[in-house]
């Protein structure tokens, strides 16, 4: 229904350095951001749209160019400038670089392009590597070290492991390296093995957490020192989904139900549950924040709703044979769209359905494409 216009939206955010944030080219999202082009190319790769395609191209390189010499790839570029973050690095910048730049060589089969992109793509796993710090296979991630930069998930997050599996698993094909192909197996078990409860003898990251720690219908979302953080990362778990991990999907279909009955909606909130004022929490919220607080209780990455990463999973259900939650969830954004005239912002509280943040963004328009594909 809002296909075209989806399509028209990332169009229009295209430039010479590559896919901009927003079509509105204005503030912050006018810069090519790692996540939200790579994100949004990937949208373009499955619509096969040429134009998005060729805007991806130049996303990969402009990024590319500004690698940092210890192989990271910049959070975002403007005006030939690189952020690599404010108060910590964005360690899900260099992993979707990495992911996409290789889906993006599968779907072109450019030889000369895949030779010229080799080392910097070795140099960012060798970065991924690093930022293992024990050597023990699963990637850390500091505070606000990934897109939910001013929410509470850190340490070894589901999120941005299974990005760094992704990684591996499209180097390896690409480059036809089965040493890179070992370690893709083996950091797969690592996550299947340490995010979800089973009854397996491998030796656990953290025994005596993993041990106290309840099972539940989905992947736990981050690992730490002090244990779990046993909320549900609907990001991640879209991925997890995607990548074919181990899950009972019987179980965790029945876990959107019980959301939906909660809040009334299918908008489901991409971390839950909310937290307000007075839990445990809310100190790590609080002052996390660069220009203004939005994480109020059902706003932004605290239980608001957002596109991108609800299009991730209703893609990842759809293609493991259950189309039933997707269509739910396409039917009721389509429905919050029919009834405004300003389409794809950022995303929605999940209070009031109010749709919030900036408008005609790329990442959502990319998750609806996703949803519909």
């Amino acid at each position: 229904m809002f296909k075209q216009e989806a399509i028209e939206v990332i169009r229009k955010a295209i430039t010479d350095e590559g896919i901009l944030a927003s079509a509105q080219q204005r503030d912050n999202y006018a810069r090519v951001w790692a996540r939200d082009s790579m994100m949004t190319g990937y949208a373009g790769i499955l619509a096969d749209d040429k134009e998005i395609q060729a805007g991806l191209e130049q996303s990969i390189l402009t990024l590319a160019k500004h690698q940092a010499e210890n192989g990271q790839i910049p959070s975002n570029v403007v005006n030939d400038k690189a952020s690599y973050g404010t108060h910590v690095g964005r360690t899900d910048a260099t992993t979707w670089w990495v992911v996409v730049a290789c889906e993006y060589l599968k779907k072109q089969k450019n030889e000369a392009l895949k030779h010229k992109l080799q080392p910097q793509i070795c140099l960012a796993l060798s970065c991924l590597k690093t930022w293992e710090y024990n050597q023990r296979g699963l990637v850390y991630s500091p505070l606000g070290g990934n897109w939910a930069d001013e929410y509470v998930t850190s340490g070894y997050t589901l999120y941005d492991n299974i990005l760094r599996y992704w990684a591996l698993k499209n180097v390896a094909e690409i480059y036809h390296d089965e040493d890179l192909k070992t370690k893709a197996v083996n950091t797969k078990q690592l996550i299947q093995e340490n995010f979800y409860k089973n009854d397996s003898d491998m030796v656990k990251y953290h025994e005596t957490a993993y041990a106290k720690t309840p099972a539940k219908p989905y992947f736990w979302a981050s690992l730490n020192a002090n244990g779990y953080d046993v909320r549900f990362d609907l990001a991640g778990n879209a991925l997890a989904i995607l990548l074919d991990f181990e899950l009972d999907y019987k179980a965790f279909s029945e876990f959107p139900e019980t959301v939906h009955e909660e809040f009334g909606h299918w908008m489901l909130p991409v971390f839950y549950p909310v937290i307000f004022p007075g839990d445990d929490d809310w100190r790590l919220l609080e002052n996390n924040y660069s220009y203004s607080f939005k994480n109020e209780p059902h706003h932004f990455h605290n239980g608001g709703s957002w596109p991108i990463f609800l299009g991730w999973l209703c893609l990842a259900l759809k293609r493991k044979g259950f189309p039933e939650i997707p269509e739910k969830i396409i039917a009721q954004y389509e429905s919050l769209m029919k009834d405004k005239e300003e389409h794809f912002r950022e995303y929605y509280s999940t209070d009031q359905l109010l749709p919030l943040g900036t408008e005609q963004l790329c990442f959502s328009a990319s998750g609806y494409l996703l949803m519909t594909n």
